[in-house]
């Protein structure tokens, strides 16, 4: 909610497919985000 800068009223307001997408979304991006850092993780340890 941070990011978007949306207020607790406004989350409170979505419906729960509303919601469920908004978390979908966040889950994709952190997975992706991890796998990002593993993969530098890995080509740092390679580089070594």
């Amino acid at each position: 909610m941070n990011e978007f800068h949306w207020k607790p009223e406004y989350w409170s307001g979505l419906q729960k497919r509303e919601k469920a997408i908004i978390i979908a979304g966040i889950d994709i991006r952190v997975r992706e985000e991890e796998r990002a850092r593993k993969k530098a993780e890995s080509e740092a340890k390679r580089r070594r």
